[in-house]
């Protein structure tokens, strides 16, 4: 049963990192957004709604929970991240800075759902990781989807921009989930439960 309030805290943590990461490229005058229509917004709601609770139930709540019963924490989080970023590798576009980010986040999404021990908080941080991409116009994970917007890039430095895989390829974003996975792995969920 998904906790609604765990849930939104959850959202706040993956609207956070994306708006972080897209402000930097906005305010760096490396990408310019335009609005085309509201119309997808429904469908990507539903679609990613879907991923976030598939993969959650996949790789939190059935690979991590049973490799904390066998292994150490720590071993348990690298290795259910590096399975999940495994799972993008054949993704359009993939690359190292984008394997690193995916990883950095499977990362992330192990800490909110072991500090929390529900997975709505993961679940939630998943969905608004993806959604917030999709409506901006990015790519998610390589997968181009019509947004609410869409994305002119105005710097063709894909190491930045993240280009065509999205802003999971960005090497800004990098910084940016590092710190949230220390802020979060420290303050224990302390004002979610």
């Amino acid at each position: 049963k998904l906790d609604i309030s765990k849930l939104a805290w959850g959202s706040n943590i993956g609207l956070v990192i994306m708006m972080t990461g897209m402000l930097v490229l906005l305010i760096f005058g490396l990408i310019s957004l335009s609005f085309t229509s509201i119309l997808p917004l429904p469908k990507l709601i539903v679609i990613f709604a879907m991923v976030a609770i598939s993969e959650e139930v996949v790789f939190r709540g059935y690979i991590l929970r049973n490799m904390i019963e066998r292994f150490s924490e720590n071993f348990s989080i690298g290795f259910s991240a590096l399975l999940f970023s495994g799972l993008h590798i054949f993704n359009p576009h993939f690359g190292l800075i984008a394997f690193i980010n995916i990883f950095l986040g499977g990362v992330l999404l192990a800490i909110a759902y072991l500090r929390s021990n529900d997975l709505s908080v993961p679940i939630g941080l998943h969905f608004s990781w993806n959604l917030v991409q999709a409506i901006s116009g990015f790519a998610v994970s390589g997968q181009q989807d019509t947004g609410v917007f869409s994305i002119n890039y105005l710097d063709a430095n894909e190491l930045l921009t993240g280009g065509a895989f999205g802003l999971e390829g960005s090497i800004i974003l990098t910084p940016v989930i590092f710190v949230v996975i220390l802020l979060v792995a420290k303050r224990a969920f302390k004002s979610c439960s």
